[in-house]
């Protein structure tokens, strides 16, 4: 209630059990054309295009934009409906930042000229078809004899940007380098965190305040904002078993890990994960317990974890050719659109997920009424046939538009 002495006939907003309700601008321009008759003294004329009506106008926007002001800050207190920084706020609460756009990374293959070069972490290395610069992370050291040698590039310019197989070629002379590729798709990074993908994280780290769960391990590996995905399973039989498409070796734990840095992964793993647990995969981390009640001398634990590797996508769509007039570029459009759904921050294929054609057949079929999908098919490799891909949680679909196939039929 207001602790004012005056009295109004605009109607006041209230904060309810349901929360905070604020008048319709009509009723607050009712209300402000009463005042105004009143302190005019009961005879004016309240036409909108009188002083007087124009004053109320505008004490009704005035008083609707605080009103709507006041309920998206009482919205952004609901981590269901809040966005921006509100959004940004609640996940203090809980420790969390909102996770910038990340950079595609890729592994790619080099003649050297030998000599023993040594490329400084930043050093522009490769180009791809669409002018994007890639640079290693960390100095690499070149063999002191001509060969060839593997090594990770990551993209300067963050985001989805795709790079397919054979996209990099040498960027400039004179570092030691003959010639360079990569055979493998990269591993594509993402755009900034979207709303729902923030809220979905937040949700997921408060199992992060337990111990001995995979979901607490999960949970504390995705509450890092660099860490774009991750899948934790483990194996409670005592023999061997496959899990999820991964042979997993006795009572063992398994984590997979798309992003982050392997220090914090492993660390976040050591904290969460139960006591004698045996841990399998590809990287291994040294891990020293920093618990003070050693006294100086901590044990040091390995830890092992893999990182996803990333697949081709190759899809196959075939359109019907319809009585309305199909546009020229009907291909490009169809995967244009698939592309965007792909490389989607809430819509992309995720560690362990399935992805099924029909639903890449809808995003094509929203394009327009001369769009209208006869088959579509997907696969790893240009012999697609599937109407769904369960990858092993190894392993990530990485989209690329030149595996992209459209024909349209009749």
């Amino acid at each position: 209630m207001s602790s004012s002495n005056y009295d109004s006939s605009i109607p006041r907003p209230e904060l309810t059990e349901a929360g905070f309700v604020a008048p319709s601008e009509q009723d607050i321009l009712s209300g402000a054309l009463a005042d105004m008759n009143a302190a005019l003294g009961g005879q004016a004329n309240l036409a909108l295009n009188t002083p007087q009506g124009q004053l109320a106008v505008s004490l009704t926007a005035i008083l609707g934009d605080v009103y709507a002001s006041i309920l998206g800050v009482f919205n952004g207190m609901d981590p269901a409906a809040n966005s921006g920084r509100m959004q940004e706020a609640i996940g203090r609460i809980y420790f969390l930042t909102r996770r910038p756009a990340t950079a595609t990374i890729v592994d790619a293959q080099l003649t050297t000229t030998g000599g023993g070069q040594t490329i400084a972490a930043g050093t522009s290395v490769a180009i791809d078809r669409n002018g994007n610069i890639y640079a290693p992370s960390s100095d690499i050291v070149l063999p002191s004899a001509p060969g060839q040698v593997n090594i990770s590039l990551t993209c300067q310019t963050l985001g989805a940007i795709i790079c397919p197989v054979g996209a990099l070629t040498l960027y400039q002379a004179g570092l030691g380098i003959t010639s360079l590729t990569n055979n493998e798709v990269g591993l594509t990074g993402l755009e900034a965190e979207s709303r729902a993908e923030f809220e979905t994280r937040r949700e997921q780290s408060v199992s992060a305040n337990s111990i001995g769960q995979n979901a607490a391990i999960l949970g504390a590996i995705l509450s890092q904002s660099d860490v774009d995905d991750a899948f934790v399973v483990d194996n409670p039989a005592g023999h061997e078993s496959e899990v999820k498409g991964v042979t997993l070796a006795p009572y063992s734990l398994y984590v997979v890990v798309q992003g982050g840095v392997d220090a914090n992964i492993a660390r976040a793993i050591i904290a969460h994960k139960s006591p004698g647990c045996a841990m399998q995969g590809g990287i291994s981390v040294q891990v020293k317990d920093e618990n003070t009640a050693y006294h100086g001398n901590n044990p040091v634990y390995t830890v092992n974890f893999d990182r996803v590797q990333a697949v081709p996508l190759y899809i196959s769509v075939k359109l019907a050719r319809p009585s309305i007039l199909v546009p020229q570029d009907a291909p490009e459009r169809a995967i244009k659109a698939l592309m965007n759904h792909l490389t989607n921050s809430e819509t992309r294929p995720r560690i362990g997920a399935t992805i099924y054609a029909s639903r890449l057949a809808t995003v094509v079929n929203a394009l327009g009424d001369w769009a209208e999908v006869l088959d579509l098919s997907l696969g790893t490799d240009a012999d697609v046939g599937k109407s769904s891909l369960t990858l092993p949680i190894n392993q990530v679909l990485a989209p690329d538009a030149s595996k992209i196939t459209v024909t349209i039929e009749g």
